[in-house]
This record gives C-alpha cells, sequence and structure tokens, in this order.
C-alpha cells in the first residue's frame, strides 16, 4: 500500500469519490457512483457537521493505554472535543494554542504536554493529534513526536488531522489507522500464524450480542472492536482474514490489511437483522470455525427470534431511516423483513463502496437518498415531504423527526448488532408506533423552521462543484 509512504491517506473523495451532499433516488446515486470521477456537490447554505478532527478524537478516544494531545487552540469546540473523549474512555490533553503560538510556533507547549502526558498517565502510547491551526502555521510535531519518544522509549505517534481536508468525519479514521500502519504496526518474522479472524470495528460500536454469537457459533475471532488494544492490532497482521463489523468505519485498516499483509477482507455487510446476521457468521465461520456449528447455531436463534417478531410486524408501514451508511443499509434489510416499507436512507456520506447496495435497493422500492451530515433544515424539508409512518435514527435527530408529528425511534441505546440486536430493534420500533404521544405533543408550531424555507426542494442549496 504505498499511501503508507506517504504523509497523509488520500481523502474519502480522492480514494472512494465520497460524496456528502445529494438528494435522489437510489438508482441515480449508484448512477452517480460508478462515474470515475463523480462530481462533486457544495452547499451554498451549511448548518453543521463533523469533521476529520471530529472523526479521529471518536478513534483515538477507543485505543487503551493510550494518551491522546490535542494540538490546538482553547475555545468552545474544547466542550465537543471533551463529550468524544470521555465517551471513549482515554486521558486527554489540549495544548491551548494562542495568538502568539499561532504565528510563533507552539514547538515548546506540545512537548511540555507530552512530558506531563507521561507523567501522568505512563501510557503505552501517545497521540498528538494536529488541528486546523497547526495545519496552518505547520508546527514541526513530526520533529517533538520522534524527540520525546527516544526520550520515553513508547510510540509517540502524530496524527496529521486539519478539520478541512475532507468532508467526511470518516476520514479521521483514516488517518488515525494509517498513523498506526506507519509508525506502530510492524511486520514480525518470528510471529505465528493466528488461526482466527479479525473481527473489526471502531468508534462506538456496540459488540456484546456479536461477540455472544461468535462464541456461539463457534468462531475463532481477533477482537478488535470497541475498546481498542495495541496488542489486538498487531496480531491482526497475521490472522486468517478480517472481516467488519461497520466497513465504512475501518475501510482503511481492512485494505491495509489485505494489500500489505495478505490478511483478506471478507465482503460481508453489517451483522444486522436476520438475514444479514446469518450472512456475517457463516462469512466468518467460513474462515475461521465450523460451517456446520454456526449454521446448527444460526437456525436455533433464528427460530427463537421468529416467535417474538410475529407480534412486532411492521406491515405497510412506510420507514424513513437516518443512520450512517452500514447501519441504515442494515437496518432498512430488517425492517422489510419486518413488513415495512423503506421510504427514503438519509446518509452521512456515499461512495463508490456502495454502488452494490445502492443497486439492490434500486431493485426493490429505490428510496430516496438524502446524504446530509449535520444538516437538520435539509431533513425536516424532506420528512415534510415524504411523511413516513416511522423515523429510525439516532436521539439527537430524532428529536426533529418527532417535533415534525412522526413516530421516532433513536438507536443510540441500542446494541443493533446480531441476534441480540434483533430482540431489542423490533420492539424498539414497535413501541414508536404504539405510543406516538411525544410526537403529537410536539409537533404542533413546534418547527423552528418557516413555511417558506420549506416549501422550497430538499435539494434547494446544492449545486455542483464547477470545474
Amino acid at each position: 500500500m504505498n499511501e503508507i509512504r506517504q504523509r497523509l491517506p488520500r481523502t474519502r473523495e480522492k480514494r472512494k469519490g465520497a460524496l456528502t451532499a445529494f438528494y435522489g433516488d437510489s438508482a441515480s446515486l449508484a448512477d452517480e457512483l460508478e462515474k470515475e470521477e463523480p462530481r462533486q456537490r457544495i452547499r451554498t447554505y451549511s448548518e453543521t457537521g463533523d469533521d476529520e478532527v471530529i472523526g479521529a478524537i471518536r478513534l483515538l478516544g477507543r485505543i487503551h493505554g493510550s494518551v491522546t494531545i490535542i494540538h490546538g487552540p482553547p475555545g468552545c469546540g474544547a466542550i465537543k472535543l471533551e463529550d468524544e473523549l470521555r465517551a471513549g474512555g482515554s486521558p486527554w490533553l489540549i495544548t491551548n494554542i494562542e495568538e502568539n503560538d499561532s504565528i510563533l510556533g507552539a514547538d515548546d507547549k506540545l512537548r511540555e504536554a507530552v512530558d506531563r502526558a507521561y507523567r501522568t498517565w505512563r501510557p503505552e502510547i501517545i497521540f498528538i493529534l494536529a488541528t486546523s491551526v497547526v495545519a496552518i502555521n505547520n508546527d514541526d510535531i513530526q520533529s517533538a513526536a520522534t524527540e520525546k519518544e527516544d526520550q520515553f522509549d513508547i510510540p509517540v505517534i502524530p496524527v496529521f488531522a486539519a478539520g478541512f481536508r475532507s468532508k467526511t468525519a470518516v476520514y479521521g479514521y483514516d488517518l488515525v489507522f494509517h498513523a498506526l500502519a506507519k509508525y506502530v504496526l510492524k511486520e514480525d518474522p518470528d510471529a505465528l500464524p493466528l488461526p482466527a479472524v479479525n473481527v473489526i470495528g471502531t468508534a462506538g460500536t456496540r459488540t456484546n450480542h456479536i461477540v455472544k454469537d461468535l462464541n456461539g457459533a463457534g468462531i475463532s475471532y481477533n477482537n478488535v472492536v470497541g475498546g481498542l488494544t495495541i496488542a489486538a492490532l498487531q496480531q491482526s497482521l497475521n490472522a486468517l482474514a478480517s472481516i467488519a463489523i461497520d466497513k465504512d468505519d475501518s475501510r482503511y485498516l481492512l485494505d491495509w490489511l489485505e494489500e500489505a499483509h495478505g490478511v483478506v477482507h471478507l465482503q460481508e455487510t453489517a451483522p444486522i437483522g436476520l438475514a444479514g446476521t446469518e450472512r456475517w457468521l457463516l462469512a466468518a465461520a467460513g474462515a475461521g470455525g465450523s460451517t456446520e456449528q454456526a449454521q446448527a447455531y444460526i437456525e436455533e436463534k433464528q427460530a427463537a427470534a421468529a416467535i417474538g417478531l410475529k407480534q412486532q410486524r411492521l406491515d405497510g408501514v412506510s420507514v424513513f431511516i437516518d443512520l450512517p451508511p452500514e447501519q441504515a443499509f442494515g437496518i432498512a434489510e430488517f425492517v422489510e423483513e419486518l413488513g415495512g416499507e423503506v421510504a427514503a436512507l438519509s446518509l452521512t456520506h456515499a461512495d463508490s463502496s456502495h454502488v452494490s447496495r445502492l443497486r439492490e435497493w434500486a431493485g426493490r422500492s429505490n428510496p430516496q437518498v438524502l446524504i446530509q451530515p449535520g444538516q437538520p433544515f435539509e431533513k425536516i424539508n424532506a420528512l415534510g415531504k415524504l411523511k413516513p409512518g416511522l423515523y429510525i435514527g439516532l436521539g439527537e435527530a430524532a428529536v426533529w423527526a418527532a417535533r415534525a408529528g412522526i413516530a421516532a425511534a433513536a438507536v443510540d441505546s441500542v446494541d443493533v448488532y446480531g441476534f441480540g440486536g434483533v430482540q431489542e430493534l423490533a420492539p424498539l420500533f414497535a413501541k414508536a408506533l404504539r405510543n406516538p404521544s411525544l410526537s403529537r405533543y410536539l409537533s404542533p408550531g413546534s418547527t423552528s423552521y418557516r413555511a417558506g424555507w420549506l416549501s422550497k426542494s430538499v435539494n434547494w442549496h446544492i449545486k455542483q462543484e464547477v470545474k
């Protein structure tokens, strides 16, 4: 993988033709993404959205034994950074760059922060996360990292996020995995092959259900999910194959393991719903276990789930799904298993890796696809025009759906994966439909957007870039 020699990996836009602004049907989006260079869209108005720095923080916060030094200024953004790192659990520092530092450099502050991090926590590894100010003033992070690595005899790893190179937050995951591959994860000629499959998940991935399924199906696996460890990441180089819980988040690592170390990536969709979990477990078992044992386990779980699902059908309900791509496609398939109709998929981004799924959905209900990271005004507009019977998404955005008078199910606190996920998701959807009181209470006159604004087309502010 030649990118490892570079300071930075290419953005998702360059590597995969990622789009972060679009409104149309599934077939049209698939056509667009199949072009050699999809035409990028820009917004003439934008409310908010996570950037690559936030994406990097989400992943760094999940690496056990680490400390993250955020090399940047203080300010209101620090509240968001604190939320993300507390969610992950690893400690962090910020160098608090001030005006003079942004002009003259803040190398000394950075070295002091590394010293403090080492004295306070004695970590296994220290990450230095650059931010937009550092990307502009060009502080020599690499020299400081090399100096402190020699001093403390632990890896001190620069992660060169800027916040403006890519419009996709998942590029922050690419930056972290690139730094790990470049500086930390090295081939050991004496290491023995690992007779197991890498199970790879990233920031915020709940894994209790799928781990239980892996154990029940008798699959040998290297656990690279949820809270990551450097040891598990190092072992991943010698595994039989890799399978992802969410391919979008971990795509850079999956590609690098396959291209640089011959660890085959099992191209299976997320283990969500009955059929999705079955396919995923059988793919993993084919590389790291017994397909016969896995099949017996699957049949037992499917039979048990079928009894409860009879009472939690979505027959005829029109559903609007608002999640990152892999989760959205997986939950959409489960909605159809329950008899629901997928009216729209609202995604954070889409790229060439999603073409096959979009083609699949084009042949089903050909739902509308709205790509709108952090743009609630576009989402509210689409909800008003499509008028679905059920909204499925994350808590913060589900409030908008409830205010629009739509039954809303938030999946933030749900482990959506595996057969356990089936047992959690179906009752959640059914409960939202049975109890519309909150939506009825919030909806009358509660929208903060004017009627004139909402009367425009959903993609009114989305324009194609002019080259």
